[in-house]
């Protein structure tokens, strides 16, 4: 089936259109070399190919086989298509390191190592965020530590062991404080509280005092307390009697007297005289000593009785009948039950029984002018017996609080050691809601040390799993060695060599390093590797004989210099074993290189000839083309081109300048572009700062750099767009003198074979001598050393002092700085010390720089932020306190107590005297 193959028809990427490539265009056409600078198609051309191989398309390239009559062909089992380029390289051969030396990865080894790589990053990452894990769990762990429970709880503890631990154990009637228990901090702490601690302390003091008289039993108070008792409206009643009118009866003289006496306040005389006349013994007047008949006394009864009628007996019977409430209780033994409510008791009583006598009075008034009505307003009676019945009930309720207390002592020593736990809990109240925010956040430590642990376990095995299976792939090493012998011209120059399940790169036998090897060693490992692919699952002795269609990229031209004769004569072998081995069989190489170009022509020639004076009995024939324009053409014009511009800038370099002056200039350029566009991709401009380029100019970069480009080739015209254009040398070359474009020329060809001398000595091969000569001449990067001077930098000098004794203001925005300049690369700002507390390390007068941070060690020398001011301290976390401590023994440290408000400014870096 290859032998019907033509070429490839591609669509995608540079070739916008479908296009047929015909690389194969007659029957004995079986190597095709194609040259093509960057950027022609030839890496698309290759990766056309690399699809047609795997059977896999992609969206943005469609390529086909095509046969003579540009039909498109299919690819069948028995036929196969190898393709070597650099995607194969970064898909099949790496180079990695480990602790032996250098390991080399073929094949499905590449992918595996791309999974070891990744693996090996996310477990360097994974432990990474272990480690942080683990540091700031172990931050929580500290007593010392702000962060750490521990300290809130010791905090805790400190309060607790004071109040609470003494009352506890008053009230249970130990001896010794009670302890304070994680299981006491949590009954306290999770107490719900909603007095204030004034109100818990009269509720304790209370609860204390009726705990204390229940301790004595002979106390007793069985008889109940009862209210005053009273009809309501009962004042009214009073009011309404003594506004009672009684009617007179009409009367004689003497009655009328006797009237008159009565409402004068004479009617219990008028009452006694009733009473003696209505004796009958009675025969003188008591009064007037004057005697009386029975008659007499019988009138005068009667006119009494007639003034003193019914009306008013009923009346005064009224009036006598009032009653009042008695108050004839003593309270006073009541008194340890509450003695400020005995006392508001008994002054009640004592107003109630004024109001009542006040009523008494104005009863007896009455009496005594029984027809005089007495009106008058109900005085308040009621509503302080009212007032008197809800103290009586207050203390009936602590009478009866008493009595049951008796019979429930246990239920009030409950309250009481609750009420103390309350009291106690609004002590502790910020410092355990510390203590449980450091605990969630602790238990956030630990889950997160946790998570970051089962990761790092999890990429781990992960990890071993890829080494195992990276371990299992194996290779024919003796082929490869076998190979790299061959390029190199020297038995274990460079191979591979099998150890502990890895494949270590040697040199001489001996370890590589990583960076020792070269792009173009692993470039010579893959092509190699390559070529025994192919092999791989052929008999012995049928190497070779497989249909098959080759497809190499950039062969040689990608390798080291010195090796290049080792893999154009690799090449050649195999090309004739896969020519020879299958008459079928074809190869393609694409290059940019024009001296590869060359050699590849010269095997396909040698093994045309080689073949027919063999008389093998195969005919093969080598076909050449250049890629340009996206189409395939003879490439002998521009080859030849190339040179006749070396040959002019040499000619005119050794003197030979006659017609020359005015081109020689664009000359220069179009072969520079040249020969930057077909061996490194890029245009003058930039050919000297690319990574490669500086690296194979070794110790004259420099000059190359900074004088020719500068000097020569600054300019706007570039061979990509102006390759023909002769006006630049008018502008610009008319006025250099004619030695310095002959010190130009030798300069550019130097450049040239500085960095390719294969390529050009390939092209101008009788120039080599005298440019090895010219490049004695060209200086040295140590020439063109500029040594740097350091720069400073300015920070922030603030006038007023840090405090070393006894503190200073605190810094703000106001306050004034100078610009300080400094060569010390650490620290933010700087500040002058006062004070003497931390001499010796600290002299008073010197100037600090700070670096700012908002955290700091224990004794970290550092400034710091506490309640105002700013101090130049160190901290220390001391069972459970936190002190700024000075390094002066004659300063006591600062203790840092609840509620103090300390923030750390940063670490001092730096001490200027």
């Amino acid at each position: 089936m290859i032998e019907k193959v033509k070429g490839l028809s591609i669509c995608g990427r540079c070739f916008s259109k479908k296009t047929n490539l015909a690389f194969f265009p007659n029957d004995n056409d079986r190597i095709a070399i194609v040259y093509g600078k960057n950027g022609s198609g030839k890496s698309t051309i290759s990766d056309g190919f690399s699809q047609i191989a795997s059977g896999e398309d992609t969206e943005e390239l469609s390529a086909s086989l095509i046969d003579r009559a540009d039909n498109e062909i299919g690819l069948v089992p028995e036929s196969k298509i190898f393709v070597f380029n650099e995607k194969y390289i970064d898909e099949n051969v790496k180079i990695d390191a480990d602790g032996l030396g250098t390991i080399i990865l073929l094949g499905g080894q590449v992918d595996l190592q791309a999974d070891i790589d990744r693996y090996t990053a996310l477990l360097a990452a994974a432990q990474e965020e272990h480690d942080v894990a683990q540091t700031a769990l172990e931050s929580f762990g500290n007593k010392n530590n702000p962060l750490s429970p521990d300290y809130h709880f010791a905090r805790i503890k400190k309060v607790l062991q004071g109040d609470w631990a003494t009352t506890d154990a008053a009230i249970k009637g130990n001896k010794i404080n009670s302890k304070v228990t994680e299981e006491v901090v949590r009954e306290i702490g999770g107490l719900s509280v909603s007095e204030t601690k004034e109100q818990l302390q009269q509720k304790f003091d209370e609860t204390k005092a009726l705990l204390d008289k229940v301790a004595d039993v002979t106390t007793s108070y069985p008889v109940p307390i009862g209210g005053v008792e009273f009809t309501d409206g009962f004042e009214r009643v009073i009011c309404d009697l003594l506004a009672k009118l009684v009617e007179k009866p009409v009367l004689t003289e003497r009655e009328s007297m006797i009237l008159s006496m009565i409402q004068s306040g004479r009617q219990s005389i008028v009452e006694a005289a009733k009473n003696d006349f209505s004796d009958g013994a009675t025969t003188v007047c008591p009064y007037c000593f004057r005697e009386i008949d029975d008659e007499y006394r019988r009138s005068l009864i009667n006119s009494i009785n007639k003034v003193l009628n019914k009306d008013v007996d009923e009346h005064k019977a009224e009036l006598r009948a009032i009653s009042f409430p008695g108050f004839g209780q003593d309270y006073s033994h009541f008194t340890d039950l509450d003695a400020g409510l005995v006392k508001e008791i008994q002054e009640q009583i004592e107003n109630c029984q004024k109001l009542i006598e006040q009523y008494k009075a104005t009863i007896q008034l009455k009496l005594n002018s029984i027809y005089n009505p007495v009106n008058m307003a109900p005085i308040g009676l009621e509503n302080s017996i009212q007032q008197l019945n809800v103290l009586l009930s207050k203390l009936e309720s602590k009478r009866q609080e008493f009595v049951d207390a008796i019979q429930r002592r246990k239920a009030i020593l409950r309250d009481l050691l609750l009420i103390n736990k309350k009291i106690a809990h609004l002590q502790i109240g910020q410092a355990y809601r510390d203590y449980l925010k450091q605990q969630r956040e602790m238990r956030a430590a630990e889950a997160k040390l946790q998570t970051k642990q089962k990761e790092v376990n999890e990429t781990s095995e992960h990890l071993k799993a890829l080494e195992l299976q990276k371990s299992n792939v194996g290779l024919a090493i003796e082929n490869i060695n076998n190979a790299l012998d061959y390029v190199f011209f020297s038995h274990g120059r460079l191979s591979i060599e099998l150890k502990n399940d890895k494949y270590y790169l040697k040199s001489n036998g001996n370890d590589v390093k990583p960076k020792s090897v070269s792009l173009g060693e692993r470039n010579i490992i893959a092509l190699c590797y390559f070529f025994t692919q192919i092999l791989s699952n052929q008999d012995i002795g049928r190497l070779y004989q497989d249909e098959e269609l080759v497809v190499i990229d950039d062969p040689i031209s990608s390798f080291d210099f010195e090796n290049k004769v080792g893999i154009s004569s690799f090449l050649r072998y195999q090309t004739h074993k896969i020519i020879k081995g299958n008459a079928k069989s074809k190869i393609l190489f694409l290059t940019h290189d024009l001296s590869t170009f060359s050699d590849l022509q010269k095997i396909a020639d040698e093994m045309e000839k080689s073949f027919k004076k063999q008389k093998l009995g195969v005919s093969i024939k080598g076909r050449a083309f250049e890629l340009q324009g996206r189409t395939l053409s003879d490439p002998i014009k521009s080859i030849n081109e190339y040179r006749d511009l070396l040959n002019m800038i040499f000619s005119y370099a050794m003197g030979n300048t006659e017609g020359l002056s005015l081109v020689i200039g664009n000359s220069m350029r179009r072969a520079l572009e040249a020969f930057s566009t077909f061996i490194y991709g890029t245009g003058i401009a930039e050919v000297s700062f690319d990574p490669k380029v500086v690296k194979s100019l070794g110790n004259h970069s420099r000059y190359f750099e900074n004088l020719m480009y500068r000097l020569v080739l600054h300019g706007e015209s570039h061979f990509e767009t102006r390759v023909y254009a002769l006006q630049d040398d008018l502008s610009f070359y008319r006025f250099i003198s004619e030695e310095e474009k002959q010190r130009t020329c030798k300069e550019v060809l130097c450049f040239m074979y500085c960095l390719n001398p294969d390529h050009i000595e390939s092209h101008i091969p009788d120039a080599i001598r005298e440019i090895q000569k010219w490049m004695a001449d060209i200086s040295t990067n140590e020439e063109f050393d500029i040594k740097d001077n350091p720069q400073k930098r300015i920070i922030h000098l603030y006038d007023i002092p840090l405090s070393a004794g006894l503190g200073e203001d605190i810094l703000d925005s106001d306050t004034p700085f100078v610009e300080y300049e400094t060569d010390i690369e650490d620290g933010d700002f700087a500040l002058h010390v006062s004070g003497d507390s931390m001499e010796p390390e600290i002299p008073d007068g010197s100037i600090v720089f700070v670096k700012k941070q908002s955290e700091i060690a224990d004794g970290i020398s550092g400034a710091f932020f506490l309640n105002g001011e700013v101090y130049c301290k160190k901290l220390l976390h001391k069972d459970g306190e936190v002190f700024l401590c000075s390094n002066n023994a004659k300063y006591k440290p600062i203790e840092i107590h609840d509620g103090d408000t300390l923030i750390v400014y940063g670490k001092i870096v730096k001490v200027l005297c």
